[in-house]
Formats: C-alpha cells, sequence, structure tokens
C-alpha cells in the first residue's frame, strides 16, 4: 500500500470506529454469543435419551445410532463456535487487526458446520413415522450461511472503515 495516502496515525483517509456495518456485526456477535450459550447450556436436556425416544417415540436403537452422534456433533461445534465468538468479541473491542480474519473464520466455519450437519441429517435413513430430523432446515441453513459470506467476506476484506478500524 501507498504510505504517502496514510495519515500521521497509519490510517487511511476516510472512516474508522465501531460504526457502519460494524454495528451488525457487533449486535450478530452478541445474539450468536447468547444462543450459543443458551444451546451449550441445555446439553443435559437435548440429550437426554428419554426426551426422545419416549416424547418423540423415537427407537432407542436410532437414537443410539443416528441421533445421539448428531446431537454431539452439535454440541462440539457449538462449543467451538461459542470459544471463536467470545475471541471475536475481545478482538473486536480492541480493534485488533487479528478481528477481520477471525470474523472470516467464524463465517467458513459456520458453513462448513451447516454442510456437515445437513450431510448427517440427510444420510440418516429413519423410518417416515420416527423421522424427527428434517434435511430442509439445515439445508437452508448453509444457504444462509454462504449468503453470509458472500456479503460480509468482501465487507472484511474491502472496508476502508475496517482497515482504518482495527490496526493495533
Amino acid at each position: 500500500m501507498n504510505n504517502r495516502h496514510m495519515n500521521s496515525d497509519g490510517e487511511l483517509p476516510g472512516i474508522s470506529g465501531l460504526g457502519g456495518w460494524l454495528i451488525l456485526i457487533q449486535i450478530s456477535l452478541w445474539f450468536a454469543l447468547v444462543f450459543l450459550i443458551s444451546d451449550v447450556s441445555q446439553v443435559n436436556v437435548i440429550m437426554d435419551p428419554a426426551r426422545w425416544e419416549v416424547g418423540r417415540g423415537v427407537d432407542p436403537q436410532i437414537y443410539t445410532e443416528m441421533i445421539r452422534p448428531l446431537l454431539w456433533f452439535g454440541f462440539i461445534s457449538s462449543t467451538i463456535l461459542l470459544m471463536i465468538v467470545i475471541v471475536n468479541l475481545i478482538l473486536l473491542y480492541k480493534r485488533k487487526r487479528q478481528f477481520p480474519r477471525m470474523m472470516m473464520v467464524m463465517y467458513l466455519m459456520n458453513v462448513i458446520i451447516s454442510i456437515v450437519t445437513w450431510i448427517l441429517i440427510a444420510r440418516n435413513e429413519i423410518p417416515r413415522e420416527q423421522h424427527v430430523l428434517d434435511a430442509n432446515p439445515a439445508f437452508q441453513l448453509i444457504v444462509r450461511s454462504i449468503l453470509t459470506c458472500c456479503i460480509f467476506i468482501p465487507y472484511f476484506l474491502r472496508s476502508v472503515r475496517v482497515k482504518n478500524t482495527f490496526v493495533k
């Protein structure tokens, strides 16, 4: 980058700070934090076999072979995403240079997790009367995650506000 366009603080001319589209990023991170904490804290309830076998009429073998591995994957991926969200919030408010890169990592992780979730749901052959897992919402999550990547990754790569804000 040409240094003659930078001011004495090393910033490009133009806007900086946590305004603009970064407000949406902040809101989404705080919502993600709340939802992920809720998901992780509900693990005992969600993984209770009685909830699936008695409450939803799922065969114990189907629960053991198909649903439990999917639930474990969900718990592990939620825990990883929770850690990434916490790191991103810290990087955001400290205005660290690593923040845009870590947000891109988070967006790509969401795509990967949604694809794996969809595959895990779609590959299971559960009898129709016991089918409690629907692959359609998982596929819609893939589409939303990809659209989020298509919008926000270019934003983090090209935004003058982002370049001026995350310089430490």
